[in-house]
């Protein structure tokens, strides 16, 4: 019965004594980010001819350019989203990614390709162009200065 008691309080101490020797270390763990699963390309957009992809996806880069425009503008007035800076960074991912998986399909369908980032940048130009006020009238030309002659 002793030996047994030995042989118990023996392991306890050893793992009391490892325990406290790893009190101190400091273990970092790292989240496995893992990239987000590719967007679902639908039945719909698979059976697309080459000019309804080129539709949808000038469709998906215009929608991304108004969400760019939009967060870097700030909140839109009468809109009244209390959510709207929480959901819009999610929309543009998915409308991002919705570019790339149209641009996928437009090279294996042999269609003739459009690159997302060019694309969402000219229709963000449009946008900006659209939103700036008009410029001012242009200034009436005065009227020829009045010379009086004296006579003296």
């Amino acid at each position: 019965m002793r030996k047994r008691a030995a042989t118990c309080l023996r392991n306890f101490s050893l793992s009391a004594s490892l325990v406290c020797s790893l009190a101190g270390c400091v273990t970092y763990a790292y989240p496995i980010v893992e990239p987000p699963p590719p967007y679902a390309v639908l039945p719909v957009d698979e059976s697309m001819s080459c000019s309804g992809i080129a539709a949808s996806f000038r469709y998906a880069a215009r929608r991304a350019a108004r969400l760019e425009y939009w967060l870097a503008v700030g909140p839109l007035a009468g809109y009244g989203y209390e959510r709207y800076p929480l959901d819009a960074p999610k929309q543009l991912i998915d409308e991002r990614r919705r570019l790339d998986a149209l641009a996928d399909l437009q090279r294996y369908k042999g269609c003739t390709v459009m690159e997302p980032g060019p694309a969402v940048v000219e229709e963000r130009l449009k946008l900006e162009g659209s939103v700036r006020p008009p410029p001012p009238p242009p200034v009436p030309p005065m009227p020829p200065p009045v010379v009086l002659n004296s006579k003296g």
